[in-house]
């Protein structure tokens, strides 16, 4: 029986649309087999006036505090109404207790989950902010340690909370499980909902072998637990920091779960200690062997220091031209250099998130007056017999060789470098791009050492932003060609510096000069990258 409440109740029949399950009835989980069967059971003999549910009346409905099974089998059939047993002036601690009421004492339900009681005991004080001492009063007659015990349950592993709930585990097991902690400085070897789940298997597994473990038998495994868990804690805190993390992985490799194991890893960790202190001992005895290795590293940063400074001197952030006046690096075996075409060009092909930049001074005005500069101040200062090689298109070589004839140079011919891929050009009406021409000139009569074919291919590479980059290898073949190892080479529009690492690769002497700031960043870095010590480079 329910106790009667204070207040007179009333029974009537209530359309289940208005019918919801009240927030205090612990049952979380109804069995859908169960409900299957009620409806079965509605279907044939009706819905028992003595099953009605009971409820609270609110302003949206019923709250259903006891019957909720019913209830959903009342919904599957498809019911209308159901009878409701209507309780007025009921406080949110008389549903909770009811609700258990009836639960406990009607032997038609079938029993509510161990972890659903303890999901409500949670959930009445995290959520709706109730003391233990209500929940106490409400649920179980005021035993404020089963309150707090059950709270602490329902932070059970699933697992366990399954055992409980086959019969496989009792609460006064979980009293003695639960008693079980472990520091969080030894989680990477245990932690206590580890241990809590290894303890619960063994009373199963016990269970099964032997008929049902006695809880006192459990209390006996806790203990033992507590006492190698204690040992190992004092064996961690003793050690030096830098040798707990080895000790605690060492109890998760050997699975310690005795105290035999605990002190297995503890003579273990002890052993590696003091190796590390002999390997401690050995490193201070090679300290000055270590001194004398800084003291020449310091050596080779600075020698490479000094290199690095001399290579950069040698390309001149600014105008070529300025740098040319004063010009003061001996006669220029080979000018190699690939100069503004008067395109006005930026590319398309996406090489990178954004297009590069344009080329300073790439536009149609500009572009010859600088070539036309950069050979009037470069002439002077070419060597007696010396080649020049300048990059251009097929649209603008009849005005460059102008140029160039006008220097007073002789031009020799014209080379092709043939990429491996087709630029983009006009998409429609004409054949796609695929070579770049070479302007072959000389002063005086160079000889080309080894003679190599005109058409040259080489695949492009792409070592920075710079939207003309062309390959080193590319450049090598025509620096071996028309230079010997120490003959200068100059690049006036030096760009990202490939023709300037082309000539420290191939032992010679170089000069270059860019103008743009990203560029010739990039050339320095790239030159940079080139450095080794005690090599003893030309270009350096």
């Amino acid at each position: 029986m329910i106790e009667a409440t204070a207040e007179a109740v009333r029974i009537e029949q209530a359309p289940v649309s208005r019918c919801s399950h009240s927030r205090f009835n612990c049952r979380r989980v109804r069995d859908p087999k169960a409900v299957d069967r009620l409806a079965q059971r509605m279907g044939r003999i009706g819905f028992e006036p003595t099953r009605a549910l009971w409820a609270v009346e609110t302003e949206e409905g019923f709250e259903v505090f006891a019957g909720g099974t019913r209830l959903e089998a009342a919904r599957k059939l498809g019911l209308e109404t159901v009878p409701v047993v209507v309780h007025p002036g009921l406080t949110d601690d008389d549903v909770a207790r009811l609700s258990d009421q009836d639960n406990e004492n009607d032997e038609y339900h079938l029993p509510v989950s161990p972890a659903d009681v303890w999901a409500e005991y949670a959930r009445l004080r995290d959520e709706e902010g109730w003391t233990v001492d209500r929940i106490a009063a409400a649920k179980c007659g005021g035993d404020t340690r089963l309150v707090y015990r059950r709270i602490k349950w329902d932070r059970m592993p699933p697992k366990i909370k399954r055992a409980v709930c086959d019969g496989d585990l009792t609460e006064g097991h979980l009293t003695a499980i639960g008693g079980l902690e472990c520091d969080v400085t030894l989680s990477a070897w245990l932690t206590t909902e580890a241990a809590w789940v290894e303890l619960a298997e063994a009373v199963v597994r016990d269970r099964a072998k032997n008929g049902a473990k006695s809880v006192a038998a459990t209390r006996a495994d806790v203990a033992a637990w507590r006492e190698f868990i204690a040992y190992a804690q004092a064996v961690h805190d003793g050690l030096p920091a830098a040798a707990r993390v080895a000790f605690v992985a060492d109890l998760y490799k050997r699975k310690a779960r005795t105290l035999v194991r605990v002190k297995e890893a503890e003579r273990a960790i002890l052993a590696l200690v003091a190796a590390e202190a002999e390997a401690a001992r050995r490193e201070a005895q090679g300290a000055a062997e270590q001194a004398d290795e800084a003291a020449r590293a310091a050596a080779r940063a600075a020698e490479r220091s000094e290199q690095e400074g001399r290579l950069l001197a040698r390309f001149h952030h600014g105008d070529c031209l300025e740098a040319l006046r004063s010009w003061s690096g001996g006669p220029i075996r080979l000018l190699l250099t690939d100069p503004p075409y008067g395109a006005d060009y930026q590319s398309n092909r996406r090489w990178q998130s954004r297009p590069p930049e344009k080329i300073a001074g790439d536009d149609a005005d500009e572009a010859p007056g600088l070539l036309s500069g950069m050979l009037s101040a470069v002439s002077p200062h070419l060597a007696t017999d010396a080649h020049v090689l300048i990059f251009c298109d097929w649209r603008h070589e009849p005005d460059f060789r102008d140029i160039v004839e006008a220097a007073g140079l002789t031009v020799k011919g014209s080379l092709v470098w043939v990429k491996e891929e087709h630029s983009a050009g006009d998409l429609r009406s004409a054949f796609a791009p695929r070579h770049e021409r070479i302007i072959h000139a000389v002063k005086g009569s160079p000889e080309v050492t080894p003679r190599i074919a005109d058409v040259l291919q080489f695949s492009r590479t792409r070592e920075s932003e710079h939207p003309h980059e062309k390959p080193v290898g590319l450049l090598q073949a025509l620096i071996r060609s028309t230079t010997a190892e120490g003959d200068m080479i100059a690049d006036p529009f030096a760009g990202a510096g490939s023709t300037l690492v082309a000539a420290l690769k191939e032992n010679r002497h170089f000069w270059g000069a860019e103008i743009d700031d990203k560029h010739h960043q990039d050339g320095c870095s790239r030159l940079l990258g080139e450095v080794t010590p005690n090599v003893g480079n030309v270009g350096i």
